[in-house]
């Protein structure tokens, strides 16, 4: 609206003195979660913005650019819980997706525009992705395909066959928005990271020596970084692939049909210039809160500090963040041992209906859980924990009973056709376990090239 009377001078103070107040109390009590989230680079880079108090304490992320792999199906349902949680202290982060899109104040680029013809055309992994940009374009919704299987892997959802294409085209266009930027930070849409420590990590290391840091996996002899689990690159590292040698992306198109998935071609590329991974396992984690194995099986999760989780939902990103934000700073790096006493065993109860604990997974090294014994009822199967020294935890269905030797937590589970999963813990055992660890006084971070 604009003033145009000009009839007496009282009128004009009035009307300036309202204004005034007007923008004043806009200013003061505007919602700081409008602020957009990929903004250009300033000279000098603002506080990150959050309604958060814990943020203030953080070292600077001002150097520090999050890259967020999505697809368009499952965007709306994570990304603000995402942005909410566990990103609330990030100063930059870009979205990428198989379609450009936005979701309330968040924008996605398509991370597969600059995909060639040649390599689209004939090539049915991107049948998913040229069916879903003809409905958008047509102003049709995309729900339909939601779900649609791969057409050479029946097993497997196209989109995330699709998936595979993202990696080196996201972190191009990631050097495109934020060049020069210390670190680069790849995760996925539910992935967790635990913001003060990474930062804490990150301060201690030089972005200009190549660096490439993840939860190692490896297939036919190559180790590269889980996705999920997220990749953190040093801006040296990156700067080899998006400049030194342009077109990176290009040149893996067309392989990367063949290859299983997109986190294996870009180690594959990083490898290519003279980057090898270094695993930071278990800091860097494929589990959740709910998952994560602690035991005499797995001693490497204990005193570690953690850095990132996956699949979690938003409930459980809600949960952790509540926890991270009411810890006192002077307790240090948040570890695994700190989570598992906090969260973990205060959610144990001698036994649950409807509940798998994950007591049938072996675990990485075979040491988790898996061993199996026939029982026809719970209570016979809680009594062949008991009778095994390295019993912490069963989970009971069917007629099979199957002994952990870690605590993992788990998650609901409704009966099927075998009947009603039903799990306990043996919380003495657990008690007399934790009492022997010693407190995790001196935490350390992974040394970079160690």
């Amino acid at each position: 609206m604009r003033w145009t009377s000009r009839s007496t001078q009282a009128w004009k103070r009035t009307s300036l003195i309202g204004i005034i107040l007007i923008l004043t109390y806009y200013y003061l009590t505007r919602n700081p979660t409008e602020t957009p989230v990929d903004l250009p680079v300033p000279a000098h880079p603002r506080p990150p913005v959050s309604s958060s108090n814990s943020c203030h304490d953080f070292p600077s992320s001002a150097k520090i650019v999050v890259a967020i792999k999505t697809g368009a199906s499952e965007a709306a349902s994570k990304l603000p819980a995402q942005m909410k949680t566990t990103l609330r202290c990030a100063s930059h982060v870009v979205f990428f997706s198989d379609l450009e899109q936005d979701i309330g104040e968040y924008h996605l680029h398509d991370a597969l525009s600059t995909v060639s013809h040649s390599v689209m055309d004939n090539n049915l992994d991107f049948k998913f992705y040229q069916e879903q940009l003809k409905l958008w374009k047509s102003g049709k919704g995309i729900s339909s395909l939601k779900g649609m299987k791969s057409p050479e892997a029946p097993d497997k959802l196209a989109a995330w066959t699709l998936d595979k294409y993202k990696f080196i085209h996201s972190l191009e266009k990631t050097w495109e928005l934020k060049p020069d930027m210390d670190w680069y930070l790849l995760f996925d849409a539910d992935t967790y990271v635990i913001w003060s420590n990474l930062l804490t990590w990150l301060e201690t290391m030089d972005p200009n020596k190549k660096s490439y840091f993840g939860s190692e996996v490896s297939i036919d002899g190559t180790r590269f970084a889980h996705g999920g689990s997220g990749i953190i690159m040093s801006r040296a590292a990156v700067y080899e692939v998006v400049v030194e040698h342009n077109g990176t992306a290009a040149k893996w198109d067309p392989l990367t049909h063949e290859k299983c998935c997109g986190d294996l071609v870009l180690g594959e590329a990083l490898k290519e210039y003279g980057t090898e991974l270094q695993d930071v396992w278990p800091s860097m984690s494929g589990e959740t809160p709910a998952t994560m194995p602690l035991g005499p099986g797995t001693p490497q999760y204990l005193c570690s500090p953690a850095l990132t989780f996956h699949h979690l939902s938003p409930k459980e990103m809600q949960d952790l963040v509540k926890y991270e934000e009411k810890r006192p700073k002077s307790l240090g790096p948040l570890t695994h041992m700190e989570l598992f006493k906090n969260l973990t065993v205060n959610s144990l109860s001698p036994r649950r209906k409807n509940w798998d604990n994950l007591a049938s997974d072996p675990g990485e090294f075979g040491k988790t859980g898996g061993v199996e014994r026939e029982a026809t009822t719970v209570e016979e199967c809680a009594k062949f924990c008991t009778a095994d020294k390295d019993c912490f935890q069963y989970t009971h269905h069917d007629r099979t009973c199957y002994i952990g030797m870690s605590i993992r937590l788990g998650y609901e589970k409704k009966a099927d056709e075998g009947g009603v999963y039903q799990s306990g813990w043996n919380l003495e055992r657990l008690e007399r376990w934790i009492g022997k660890q010693t407190s995790c006084d001196h935490v350390t971070f992974p040394a970079q090239g160690a």
